[in-house]
């Protein structure tokens, strides 16, 4: 068992739930150094100084092994680390790349240099999906080739080289926490996921007007919402409010599965997912997928679960839930977490 100083600069939502659960079931030791989840651009640019003046405030034994993740600059941590401690292998786990992130504004490339140094700083970089890991490296390769003399013409294999793909631990029902409709008259579809722009509500209101009366569907919709709630799904509540079985966050974890287990299918319009916990656990919840074909979810299907919609007929849904849990084994929080484990030990 391997003593690891873990830090994690975003401590909410998808980052808290991986830091949980990958504690819970590790075989190894994890101390955390956290910060609250806000303002990730100052978490960016000052969570690691901040968390390695922590790290040495509490007077720690040397660890076997730093752990991070992605909304830190791994390379000003490690430099921030005290004398004997910066030769320790150190682990970076890549939630996300900001090299891929979608966004309104022209992003500043600032935030993508710091991901390729913490790439290149750590001694083994494990992202959350291939599609997470193959866009960091397309998008840093378009990056560098705007530099007129860049010398990093290797980026792409530098980074593969030292890099393996882990998916996220999930936890899997221990049991099913609610009966499925048994009303045929309805199609329940559940849309779980921030209330951002990058989980296309846009596309979400216009496959609601498209479709809830011609295929009878009902919502469940499901994520977190920000004081800025995207003026799709405001819309999306007026015009559908009879059709909304539930909308608006859930902070009971109970609760929120027991929504997941009434509903039939599981929606995603996101431009961006670099992994897909959400969904994930509704497809663990028995939904079937209909999951645009693009980003992480071509490799968290099988092949007979892709390209389905509510409109198909559907003969063996049972035999495809089934081919779609078997496939998503390496997800379930032990085995997901055991191959983490063993990446870790394989560099201590």
């Amino acid at each position: 068992m391997a003593r690891i100083l873990a830090f994690e600069s975003y401590d909410g939502g998808s980052h808290k739930q991986f830091r949980e659960t990958l504690t819970k079931h590790s075989s190894h030791d994890w101390e955390w150094i956290t910060r609250p989840a806000r303002d990730w651009k100052w978490r960016m640019a000052t969570s690691a100084l901040e968390m390695a003046n922590e790290a040495i405030f509490r007077d720690l034994q040397i660890p076997d092994c730093i752990f991070t993740t992605s909304l830190i600059d791994a390379a000003a941590l490690r430099a921030s680390l005290p004398n004997g401690w910066r030769d320790i292998p150190l682990v970076l786990y890549m939630h996300e790349n900001q090299i891929a992130y979608p966004s309104r504004d022209k992003r500043d490339s600032s935030f993508a240099f710091t991901n390729l140094q913490s790439v290149l700083t750590a001694d083994l970089t494990i992202f959350n999906s291939k599609w997470n890991l193959d866009s960091f490296i397309d998008g840093m390769e378009s990056l560098l080739a705007k530099s007129k003399d860049s010398m990093l013409t290797d980026i792409g294999e530098r980074v593969r080289s030292n890099s393996a793909v882990a998916w996220v631990p999930v936890e899997f029902p221990t049991k099913n926490n609610s009966t499925k409709n048994t009303d045929d008259t309805y199609i329940r579809v559940v849309w779980p996921h921030r209330w951002e722009h990058d989980k296309g509500p846009e596309a979400l209101l216009e496959l609601a007007r498209e479709h809830t009366e011609e295929l009878n569907l009902r919502w469940i919709i499901l994520g977190e919402g920000f004081s800025n709630v995207p003026e799709a799904l405001q819309q999306f509540k007026s015009e559908f409010s009879e059709r909304i079985d539930h909308m608006g966050y859930v902070e009971s974890k109970e609760e929120y599965l027991q929504w997941l287990a009434k509903a039939d299918w599981v929606l995603s319009t996101a431009t961006h997912e670099f992994f897909g916990i959400a969904v994930v656990e509704a497809l663990f919840a028995g939904c079937l997928p209909w999951l645009p074909e693009r980003l992480s979810y071509r490799e968290l299907l099988p092949a007979c679960a892709r390209g389905l919609t509510p409109a198909m007929q559907i003969d063996s849904p049972e035999e495809i839930t089934k081919q779609i849990l078997d496939h998503l084994y390496m997800a379930q929080a032990i085995p997901a977490t055991k191959r983490i484990d063993l990446l870790i030990s394989g560099i201590i």
